[in-house]
């Protein structure tokens, strides 16, 4: 068996890795719409609310757009107990599955 190849647990971790990458530059993006902020200004530890200043608006802007771009269904009650961009972006990968 030629070593130089990679074996299938490493190319599912390099592909979850890269639709992980795409999720979360998709969630920036939404976020630089509904909230009018930099890309640089977007961080993992970042509060929606305290360092965004994301207003009830733009909450409500971001469960709409993440809903439509992801397919997924994501409500307000779910959005409450998102706090971080790093929440935002877990909770995606979680109901993204």
């Amino acid at each position: 068996m030629n070593s130089s190849f990679p074996d299938g647990d490493t190319l599912n971790k390099e592909q979850n890795t890269t639709h992980q990458m795409r999720r979360e530059a998709r969630i920036r993006d939404i976020l630089i719409d509904c909230l009018g902020c930099n890309e640089q200004d977007i961080t993992p530890e970042k509060h929606l609310v305290d360092d965004l200043y994301a207003d009830s608006v733009a909450l409500i802007d971001m469960v709409i757009m993440i809903s439509e771009k992801f397919k997924i269904e994501m409500t307000e009650k779910d959005f409450m107990h998102i706090n971080t961009v790093k929440d935002l972006y877990r909770w995606t990968e979680n109901h993204f599955q």
